[in-house]
């Protein structure tokens, strides 16, 4: 009687081992998002002969754990916290690495685009880029994926010519979903055309593809440079923009208390939706910012957010309106 209650303390004591083992080390396919730091610029942005803003403006970023344990996953209890699925942001057909490396491009352009707008913004002369539209990854319901290839350089989708991504959702307009569309494509330098599936996304006809515009980076009046190297992503656009104005205007935009944003931003001056924007306005709250802006579509999920006026833009200019630019 006591050896086999002895064994069965033991296989008790086993499972228990193999249960906390699992959960403290076995990955799921969940991740987590939680508030990141908020990056006060006049530290990471430089603008050839301006001087550094006395008031900071903070970038704000999240937080990553990607393939949480079962252990970990509770954190997504913690006020500011995310659970969501990782393919939900890390595509399948990607590795984390590529992801990345998709992520440090998105960086730069945003840095370039928020150049152009600032100085233009400024009265400066800056032409208007070039562009073109690139296949980067697919989503798993795509078709188009059995013809297309990334990095395929988009040229035209119907007889329409692509230049950017918007021009895609316009040349897909009235095209019913499910059926082909005529592209032309270059693809490692050689022109040809393709019958590319379709597919319905929500209320629309979609390729199922991540389309990225890269623009010719043209020349900038005034040389400005950035010095950060551990933050990815285009959400950092708007805020880029408003510290290159200010410095490039100080007597126009004059802010006395911290600001801090988020929102990516195009060479037209629109601020676009972004991920995150519960755990980033966290981080803002956290620095000391008074004021954060937030893209429209976007506002609705911080709107009520207490010790901190939460400021709704749309556009650029918006948000120098809002400053009192």
């Amino acid at each position: 009687m006591r050896l086999t209650l002895a064994r069965n303390r033991f296989r008790l004591y086993v499972a228990a081992a193999v249960l906390a083992a699992v959960a403290s080390f076995v990955p799921t396919p969940f991740s987590l998002m939680l508030p990141g730091r908020a990056v006060d610029l006049r530290s990471v942005v430089s603008v050839s002969g301006r001087a550094t803003p006395a008031t900071p403006f903070f970038l704000t970023d999240v937080r990553f754990a990607s393939h949480v344990t079962p252990l970990q996953m509770l954190a997504g209890m913690l006020p500011g916290a995310t659970l969501f699925r990782t393919h939900q942001i890390v595509p399948g057909s990607m590795t984390a690495v590529e992801y990345e490396g998709v992520e440090r491009e998105a960086m730069s352009e945003s840095q370039s685009i928020a150049a152009v707008v600032a100085e233009r913004a400024a009265g400066l002369k800056v032409p208007y880029p070039r562009s073109r539209v690139l296949v980067v990854y697919f989503s798993p319901s795509s078709r188009a994926s059995k013809v297309l290839r990334p990095l395929d350089m988009i040229v035209a989708l119907n007889g329409h010519p692509i230049a950017s991504n918007v021009d895609v959702v316009h040349a897909l307009a009235g095209v019913k979903p499910g059926s082909a569309v005529r592209m032309a494509v270059m693809r490692r330098g050689s022109e040809m055309t393709l019958a590319v599936p379709t597919i319905r996304y929500g209320d629309r006809t979609a390729l199922g593809a991540y389309l990225t515009t890269i623009y010719q980076r043209p020349h900038i009046p005034v040389a400005v440079a950035f010095h950060l190297p551990d933050v990815s992503g285009s959400s950092g656009g708007l805020m880029f923009a408003l510290d290159i104005y200010r410095r490039l205007r100080p007597q126009t935009l004059r802010v006395a208390q911290p600001v801090a944003g988020t929102g990516t931003i195009a060479y037209d001056g629109s601020v676009g939706p972004i991920e995150g924007a519960s755990q980033k306005v966290i981080a803002a709250r956290r620095a000391g910012a008074k004021i954060f802006l937030v893209p429209q579509d976007n506002y609705k999920e911080i709107a009520g957010t207490h010790g901190i006026r939460v400021i709704p833009v749309s556009t650029f200019r918006q948000a120098l309106r809002a400053l009192g630019g």
